[in-house]
């Protein structure tokens, strides 16, 4: 008899185990899958910021664009949201090609960062910023979108 109640009390024990391991694998495949729809959204949001720049869409930089975002430039200046729509608007940021390439994207809950590479020919405020250079943008969901809120770029050096 307490062959029994221990085989009945084994048989319980690995069916909440196996059920346990079961809902956890469950629950990380649909985390993976949430997070793979959304670095496809964020990339597909790299791709429209880049398709905006190029045409100077200020309404969709400005959709896509946090109030309180910060870029700091790959000669160090900080600039604003308002100075970078401006900088459209006036004219005096202009950018006839520009290609963004080797984005990675990490996902932490409501932020986004992402990395990568871009080659572009421009100008900003009558310097050149044509070149190559790496960037780190962070995204904030807000209202169940995303919303870039900082950038940070650095010079690719030419190989000497």
């Amino acid at each position: 008899m307490n062959r029994i109640k221990s085989l009945g009390l084994v048989s319980t024990a690995l069916s909440c185990i196996a059920v346990a391991c079961i809902w956890s694998f469950a629950r990380a495949s649909s985390d993976d899958v949430r997070d793979a729809a959304q670095k496809k959204e964020i990339i597909q949001l790299e791709e429209d910021r880049n398709q905006a720049i190029l045409r100077g869409d200020t309404a969709t930089l400005d959709r896509m664009t946090s109030d309180d975002y910060t870029f700091i430039t790959q000669r160090g200046e900080l600039r604003t949201k308002t100075e970078i729509l401006t900088g459209f608007k006036s004219g005096t940021f202009k950018y006839g090609a520009r290609k963004v390439s080797e984005l990675m994207v990490r996902i932490y809950g409501d932020t986004a960062v992402v990395t990568g590479r871009a080659l572009q020919e421009g100008t900003e405020n009558a310097k050149d910023y044509s070149g190559e250079n790496r960037f780190t943008r962070v995204y904030v969901k807000r209202d169940s979108h995303w919303v870039s809120v900082a950038l940070q770029v650095t010079v690719v050096e030419a190989p000497r």
